[in-house]
């Protein structure tokens, strides 16, 4: 397989800079590190005993949301706005050497894939749905990760799952305080739902699949079973963004303050110097677009919402629910970027910081940001 730029579809290979530096990372909501628990678990292997994927080089990948650049958006049949790449390091030890890509179900994947692996269709059947589900996701946040995967009675180790019992706890009770009014409505008793009642809803929702707890729901909504599945998946994925949002948007404001506001050390050439001023000036209000249309989206949930448990239409919310699944998407896009800009600047930069010493890293770090931000390519 000759080894060309970016992505091995063509096939290619992914530059040494951008993969060094996802190896300096942890997984994002825009990238999965399996690279990284990979080494982990070697040196834990009692720990590590359920694997994401069977082939031993797709569990030592790294797996990345990613918006196509304008020469790979031709690796496609048609527009994709988010890809899901799947990077091979050259060397499992030395992310330096650089690595080569694939992009799920750009043209010739399967071939290229099973070419790549060394085994046939039948072989990585099971692998090659679990790269389907991830696809299916708008970002590879480990809460939805995780419960896409258990939606399908796939259960790969914690590890691959950084959601610390703070976090878990956090959204519970965001959760509850969500869906309070609708259980009420729902189960029509009012003092028991002001307590445990709605603390046993609220975790239903947040389950794994909806069952027999939220019978009165799905009756009150006049879903059916397949339906009303796939609504509460994408109900339980406007509350992880909601709750997601609602506590980074106040880190996001101070890490745009921090990243407009940092100086280059030293002397730099006045086009350099230029180029940052650009992407910086891009990023502030590629951002703030992201907010305002984020919010948006979720205020399409919130009237919906309002609606059934204010004015007792279930109508609204039920067409919400309908129609959620494709607002996921859009949804999950602009949040994964917010919440990776967030984590990925936090984990290169202190709070502190005020100055950067390598103009050229900072540059390609802003280029990053600016293109996951950018409006989606027609074709």
């Amino acid at each position: 397989m000759t080894m060309h730029a970016r992505s091995f579809g063509g096939p290619n290979t992914t530059g040494v800079r951008s993969l060094a530096a996802l190896a300096k990372t942890c997984s994002t909501s825009r990238v999965l590190n399996l690279n990284s628990i990979d080494h982990k678990g070697l040196r834990a292997a009692d720990k590590l005993h359920t694997p994401l994927f069977q082939d031993r080089l797709l569990n030592s990948a790294i797996i990345t949301k990613h918006r196509p650049r304008p020469d790979e958006v031709d690796f496609f049949h048609e527009s994709v706005p988010v890809a899901t790449k799947i990077i091979f390091p050259l060397d499992n030890d030395d992310l330096r050497v650089g690595g080569r890509s694939v992009f799920v179900n750009q043209i010739g994947y399967l071939n290229a894939i099973c070419d790549f692996l060394g085994k046939d269709l039948v072989a990585l059947d099971g692998d090659l749905m679990v790269l389907e589900l991830l696809n299916e996701l708008p970002s590879l946040d480990p809460f939805l990760v995780r419960e896409q995967l258990k939606r399908h009675s796939l259960t790969p180790s914690d590890d691959y799952f950084a959601i610390t019992p703070n976090d878990t706890a956090r959204l519970e009770k965001f959760a509850y305080n969500e869906i309070r009014d609708l259980v009420s409505l729902a189960f029509q008793s009012g003092a028991e739902a002001g307590g445990e009642l709605v603390k046993r809803m609220s975790n239903a929702i947040l389950a794994t699949n909806a069952d027999h707890r939220l019978a009165p729901l799905q009756a009150t909504l006049g879903l059916e079973g397949e339906q009303f599945q796939r609504g509460i998946f994408s109900w339980k994925g406007f509350l992880y963004y909601k709750w997601q949002f609602v506590e980074t948007k106040p880190e996001l404001y101070k890490v745009v303050a921090q990243m407009q506001s940092m100086r280059i050390r030293g002397r730099i050439d006045p086009t350099m110097g230029y180029m940052v001023t650009t992407i910086r000036g891009s990023i502030k209000a590629r951002i703030q677009e992201a907010i305002r249309r984020t919010a948006d989206i979720l205020s399409l949930y919130d009237d919906g919402l309002a609606g059934l448990t204010q004015k007792g239409n279930a109508v609204e919310f039920r067409k919400f629910l309908l129609e959620a699944p494709g607002l996921f998407i859009e949804l999950g896009h602009a949040m994964g970027m917010i919440s990776h800009i967030v984590s990925y600047w936090r984990y290169q930069f202190k709070p502190t910081q005020s100055e950067v010493t390598n103009v050229e890293e900072f540059i390609e770090l802003l280029k990053d940001f600016d293109l996951g931000l950018s409006p989606r390519e027609v074709r």
